[in-house]
């Protein structure tokens, strides 16, 4: 039995709001700070195979791979603030990673109702 919309919208809030407790406020490390810092700027870096921003400029390794989709969320919410939209990232990849396995458990008749959401909840929080 797959979960309501009701129970969806819960756990897309619940995930929402884990994310939002994680030092509000603050920027955390993450992969890829001038993405989170500029990213209209990163961006445009990312479609050029060379940098002059570091001292005598650097080849960009694996920059592309972050043009879609993380890259185009960062930059079309721009306007908010840093942390804000680090967050909603989280938030989106926690959401995503655990209805996943709900779905896929479904989908293979594997475990009952509760063990698919313990499962789904395990995975998305495993580092």
């Amino acid at each position: 039995m797959t979960l309501s919309r009701r129970g969806w919208s819960l756990a897309g809030l619940l995930w929402l709001l884990l994310a939002l407790i994680q030092g509000p406020g603050l920027t955390v490390a993450d992969t890829k700070h001038d993405l989170t810092a500029n990213p209209w700027g990163f961006l445009t870096q990312a479609l050029s195979p060379w940098t002059d921003v570091f001292p005598l400029g650097q080849l960009q390794n694996q920059a592309y791979g972050y043009l879609f989709p993380q890259g185009l969320f960062f930059a079309l919410l721009d306007p908010l603030p840093d942390w804000l939209t680090q967050r909603l990232w989280w938030a989106l990849l926690l959401f995503l990673a655990f209805a996943g396995v709900v779905r896929l458990l479904e989908a293979t008749g594997t475990g009952s109702r509760l063990s698919r959401l313990v499962a789904a909840v395990l995975f998305a929080l495993s580092p």
